[in-house]
């Protein structure tokens, strides 16, 4: 991930009054990091094979649409028809 990236993905997130905005954009930051991870050995997933391979059944609602949104919107991976996600051009070459 580049520098210091914004990863607010627009809609409302998990944030409640009392929480810390920087903590939630470091947990999302770390789920868009896991997705991106899960990519890499394949280039290509189907989002709920995505979902399982990064471990996202484990994460809090809703962090998989969130960090999902969020690497889709930063470039960091490309939406695909039918479902399906890749990573952006490039990325795949540095794993």
């Amino acid at each position: 991930m580049a520098g210091n990236r914004h990863y607010d993905s627009g809609g409302g997130g998990r944030a409640s009054a009392c929480s810390d905005p920087r903590h939630d954009e470091a947990v999302l930051r770390a789920e868009v990091k896991r997705l991106v991870h899960a990519l890499a050995p394949y280039g290509v997933l189907q989002r709920d094979v995505l979902r399982r391979e990064a471990g996202a059944r484990n994460w809090h609602e809703p962090g998989f649409d969130r960090a999902l949104d969020a690497a889709v919107k930063h470039g960091q991976i490309e939406a695909l028809p039918l479902g399906f996600y890749g990573l952006r051009h490039g990325r795949r070459s540095r794993r």
